[in-house]
Formats: structure tokens, C-alpha cells, sequence
């Protein structure tokens, strides 16, 4: 099998698992304890440093994912249980901080980080260094002798 033949076959096996994927995650109806988990996954632990309640082994986060799920099955928006314990904690026990002023700057940082990546690879680029070839050095002016 030639080589552009197998990169068509890998490109459209790839594109074909991304629409099922697509597909599925879009069709699948996501289950109360679904919903309890990814609201979960997105607070923060205040005991475990940088951990998810979901993911933290403690009984804080264990409390804190009963309460998620009480406010669940009482109807309420993500909104407004990510209220409850950003009333409680403070911005900080959000995993992603709102955009908004004193936390805009977490979100700004990393596209200038990327920007200034990028820009130094572009000038890099194209900048580059001519060298001559090894054997071709310059050569001398002959000297001349004046004789007058």
C-alpha cells in the first residue's frame, strides 16, 4: 500500500471515529449522577490542593458531592449551585475561574504565553543566518606595491 493511500485511509478512520464520538455525546442524554459528576469535577477540593471534589478521597469533598447532588435532584442550574459554594468559598473554589475582572488575567496569561511562543518561532524563522559554502572563501585583493 502506497504511502499517500494509507494516509487517506488514516484520515478518513479518524474522521470517522470523531463523528461517532460527536454523534454520541450529542445524542446521549446525560443521567442526574452524570451531571452530579462533571458539577463536581469543576469544584474545587478547599482541603487537597488543586484536586476536584469529585476526584479528592477526603470527607469535606465527600459532603460537598452530596450537597452538589441534593441541589441536582432539587432542580437546580449549574449556575446557581456553583453560587452556593462560590458564596461559601469564594472565586477560588471554581477549578475555572469566571471571566471577569480579578481573574482575567489567569485567562489572558497563557494566549500571550502561546502569542510570544509563536512569534519567536516565526522570527526565527525568518531571520536565518547565511553562511557561505566551505570551500568558497573570500578571496584577497592583491596588494599592489606602488613604486613611485
Amino acid at each position: 500500500m502506497s504511502d499517500g493511500v494509507r494516509k487517506t485511509v488514516a484520515g478518513l478512520v479518524t474522521l470517522a471515529l470523531v463523528v461517532i464520538v460527536v454523534v454520541g455525546v450529542a445524542i446521549g442524554d446525560p443521567t442526574p449522577q452524570d451531571r452530579v459528576r462533571a458539577l463536581g469535577s469543576s469544584i474545587k477540593c478547599p482541603v487537597c490542593q488543586g484536586e476536584a471534589i469529585a476526584d479528592s478521597p477526603s470527607t469535606t469533598a465527600t459532603a460537598m458531592m452530596e450537597i452538589v447532588a441534593e441541589q441536582v435532584a432539587e432542580g437546580k442550574s449549574d449556575d446557581q449551585i456553583f453560587e452556593y459554594f462560590r458564596a461559601r468559598y469564594g472565586d477560588g473554589i471554581l477549578l475555572d475561574p469566571p471571566f471577569q475582572g480579578r481573574t482575567l488575567v489567569l485567562w489572558l496569561l497563557p494566549v500571550a504565553a502561546v502569542a510570544t511562543g509563536v512569534f519567536m518561532i516565526l522570527g526565527r524563522r525568518q531571520s536565518p543566518t547565511v553562511t557561505a559554502p566551505a570551500g568558497d572563501e573570500p578571496e584577497e585583493p592583491a596588494s599592489t606595491v606602488d613604486t613611485s
